[in-house]
């Protein structure tokens, strides 16, 4: 009843449109509701401005509190395919005996147990580890004490840290899978080892090819939506029949750096579109020149 009142006086001095210098004047009554209606406005207006405030304190907690765990584990997923690429029966030459005995009897080596981290070092140095037995399992420790699986290492692969030959470890740790053995090869010892022409060769075979397509990778990324990328993706991974086998959804998203649902959902609207059908464990493209088309910028 009190609030019926209430806004029964409140339209009238918004109707008569009251002066405060003229409300003096009036009968205590609309006095009272006058002041009532004054305190509710304020106390409104109060509330307004502490739920604001509010509003944009949480705004910028979620603006400052960094990725996900969905996202943190989606990067270190990515590292697969970045990290321990390059092995040494790829690098050398069956006659690349001088370079064969640096690496096999002059560089240095070390013995780690299981479980023992072997990058990063705690040096400042770029430096290469080639796996000689055992095997080593690569990690990415996040900053909320998470540690996310990204790949395991056999004997013959090298991984480091050494931008001279592309290889870097992205903020992974490694980790000795078992009890395991290692020739160290620091920055000038690579030097030599690359001064056998063939090596280089063969380096710049494996780190060429990466590179150009990292770069595509970035440009896509950019200005393409994800949608034009997995098209691409799937005219690349195509064969002569015009077929993706064996290709999970996962998988590309891992190779994307997208949400595994980001790909179903992109693979439904070219489905929709009738450029490709999606079968058990494939998938037929339908319209090629159309896939080319989204690539295309």
């Amino acid at each position: 009843m009190e609030s019926g009142r209430h806004r029964e006086t409140a339209a009238i001095i918004s109707t008569l449109k009251i002066q405060p210098a003229r409300q003096r004047n009036l009968p205590s009554q609309v006095k009272e509701g006058i002041e009532l209606v004054s305190k509710a406005s304020r106390k409104k207006s109060e509330e307004g401005k502490t739920k604001g405030a509010s509003s944009i304190r949480a705004k910028k907690r979620r603006r400052t509190k960094g990725p996900s765990e969905k996202i943190r584990s989606l990067a270190a997923m990515s590292l697969a395919s970045k990290v321990g690429y390059l092995k040494i029966d790829d690098l050398l030459e069956p006659e690349s005996f001088e370079t064969a005995a640096l690496i096999n009897e002059q560089l240095p080596r070390r013995k780690f147990k299981q479980g023992a981290t072997i990058y990063p070092t705690g040096r400042n140095e770029n430096v290469i580890f080639l796996i000689k037995s055992g095997s080593v399992n690569v990690v990415r420790p996040s900053k909320v004490g998470r540690r996310f699986s990204v790949t395991r290492l056999e004997a013959g692969i090298m991984f480091g840290e050494m931008p001279l030959v592309g290889q870097t470890m992205l903020g992974a740790h490694a980790e000795a899978a078992e009890s395991a053995e290692v020739v160290v090869i620091n920055q000038s010892s690579m030097e030599k080892i690359i001064s056998d022409n063939m090596t280089a060769v063969n380096i710049m075979r494996r780190i060429g090819p990466r590179l150009v397509d990292s770069e595509k990778q970035r440009e896509r990324a950019a200005f393409q939506p994800v949608t034009a990328r997995i098209a691409s993706l799937l005219m690349k991974r195509a064969n002569k029949n015009n077929q993706v086998v064996g290709f999970t959804h996962q998988e590309m998203a891992d190779e994307l750096g997208v949400y595994r649902e980001t790909v179903t959902n992109a693979l439904a609207e070219l489905k929709q579109d009738r450029f490709i059908a999606i079968g058990r464990k494939r998938i037929d493209i339908l319209d090629p020149e159309a896939l080319a088309k989204l690539d295309s910028f």
